[in-house]
């Protein structure tokens, strides 16, 4: 934000005009970089606007209505403001950035990007921003951007070098041990400034309702919850209200929490890169701190991927079967107390939703029917996300396949301009390759202390004679070379005989 600042310092005073866009994947990450910028901005004239879902939309739509010079938002909320909220544009943009870009260019968000991007101005300058770049996003960077430049601060999928990675192994059949290994771990070992991070929402809630039972001051963060609730936990959590909170990968993105010193793995995620983003909450900044993960016989796979990358020793813990027993039995009688919390909570939310059907029923009674546009059909939506779930299941929809149908696609229509398409594509993986060797680091030169030979230096070895290198080889080369080498001799012989002023006495003769 700090260059971006430095460069509106510098804009017309006259017009009030929206400039810089920001978009992030999640609501939290929206409003924590708000926030920033806020900071950051204070002492001058820039405007900031915040549009993230789940907030108050009509604040929202006044502060748009005066064109600040910064947006922050999602991609889901801003389109609604684009369809809907009159005097707002993005004609006038002349920086796009994207935070977590990889993340926001995967097929979920992948319709809502293309609609925003063609609303932006063309002549803009478009920055994209992640802990781990994939391959989509460079394919992209490639075909989309103007001579684009690559910064790297790391190297790309490995993690902050002050982190301590241990895994907890789950024998095979033993699945059902999971939560008891997990109160092990909060309730023995890591008791304050900890995150969890779960799978799912509705395993995430239970976990909640679990740990509360058993004495610990826990929140929790997922998509079920309301956005001021969501905020609410996590500012709790900051403040050290509480020690632990549980959140699904809404949470692993992005999100500055100081303090962290534990994250631990519930279940293991999907991705290297979904991993290297959850223990990123911890040891950062300089800071040390430990990611503990519970793997189980299907993980191992991840695990062996992990250790492979690690740059320090990925440490064992293991857990004594007496505590993890006791703890078993303890949560097996509050099993009872955790059905009763969720039977009331489910009845609570179908009383909920009832009245909100009442309440939308009785708006189109009155006429005041929600008439806020969307660039998708709701057909079209549910159509969108058929195939994403398809796409999930199909066994064959591996890397390879998606990246052809993604360059199948990216191929202009015109033969001639695809043609120049796949000449400077190959240009550009040509380049891309020839960067790779040269960051290439060079071997080490291995040699002995005891000889007199210099560091990354080679020991001379003696020239081999052809005859030691050819002795069974009786081809024309081969023949030409040992009458070379007799030739050699020969005049050798003749020449020193010469010097010592006698006659010629070579065996050559």
């Amino acid at each position: 934000m700090l260059p971006v600042l430095e460069r509106l310092l510098y804009r017309p005073a006259t017009d009030a005009v929206t400039r810089v866009l920001v978009l992030v994947p999640t609501r939290e990450l929206g409003v924590q970089v708000y926030q920033v910028t806020r900071q950051l901005a204070q002492f001058t004239s820039i405007d900031v606007a915040l549009s993230v879902g789940g907030l108050d939309l009509k604040v929202q739509e006044s502060m748009l209505r005066k064109n600040p010079d910064i947006v922050i938002a999602t991609p889901g909320r801003l389109i609604d403001h684009i369809k809907n909220t009159p005097s707002f544009g993005l004609e006038s943009i002349e920086v796009l950035i994207l935070d977590e870009a990889d993340r926001m260019l995967e097929e979920a968000f992948m319709e809502q990007m293309k609609e925003i991007v063609k609303s932006c101005a063309r002549s803009r300058q478009t920055l994209l921003f992640s802990a781990t770049m994939t391959d989509q996003v460079e394919q992209l960077a490639a075909v989309s951007l103007n001579k684009p430049v690559k910064v790297f601060v790391d190297s790309n999928k490995v993690v902050a070098w002050n982190l301590r990675q241990e895994f907890v192994r789950l024998r095979s059949g033993k699945d059902g041990d999971r939560e008891a290994l997990l109160a092990s771990l909060v309730c023995r070992t890591f008791r304050d400034h900890t995150m969890i991070f779960i799978q799912t929402k509705a395993q995430c809630h239970r976990l909640h309702i679990m740990l509360g039972l058993l004495g610990i001051r826990v929140g929790e963060l997922h998509g079920n919850m309301s956005q001021p609730q969501r905020l609410e936990t996590l500012k709790r959590f900051k403040g050290e209200e509480l020690d632990v909170l549980l959140a699904t990968d809404v949470a692993a993105r992005g999100l500055d929490i100081s303090g962290v010193k534990t994250v631990i793995n519930f279940t293991m995620p999907t991705t290297l890169e979904h991993y290297i983003h959850r223990v990123g909450r911890t040891a950062r900044a300089g800071r040390s701190g430990r990611s503990v993960s519970i793997a189980g016989e299907g993980e191992r796979k991840m695990v062996k991927e992990i250790i492979k990358r690690a740059r320090d020793p990925v440490k064992s813990r293991t857990i004594n079967t007496d505590v993890v027993e006791k703890d078993k039995k303890k949560l097996a009688k509050l099993e009872e107390d955790i059905k009763r919390v969720l039977e009331e909570e489910t009845a609570e939310r179908e009383i909920a939703k009832l009245e909100n059907r009442a309440g939308k029923m009785q708006n189109r009674i009155n006429g005041q029917e929600d008439d806020r546009v969307w660039f998708q059909t709701k057909q079209q939506r549910v159509e969108e996300k058929r195939k994403l779930k398809e796409k999930l299941k199909d066994p064959t929809n591996t890397k390879r396949k998606i990246r052809k149908q993604k360059a199948a696609l990216a191929l202009p229509q015109d033969p001639e301009e695809a043609k120049a398409f796949k000449e400077g594509n190959r240009e550009y993986e040509y380049v891309s390759r020839e960067a790779k060797r040269k960051r290439k680091l060079s071997k080490i030169t291995v040699f002995n202390e005891n000889d007199d030979v210099g560091v990354g230096s080679k020991k001379k070895r003696g020239k081999k004679s052809s005859f030691d290198r050819e002795l069974v080889n009786t081809s024309a080369k081969s023949v030409k070379a040992f009458r070379h080498v007799a030739n050699q001799k020969k005049n050798e012989d003749r020449r020193n005989s010469k010097k010592k002023g006698g006659k010629n006495k070579s065996s050559f003769k």
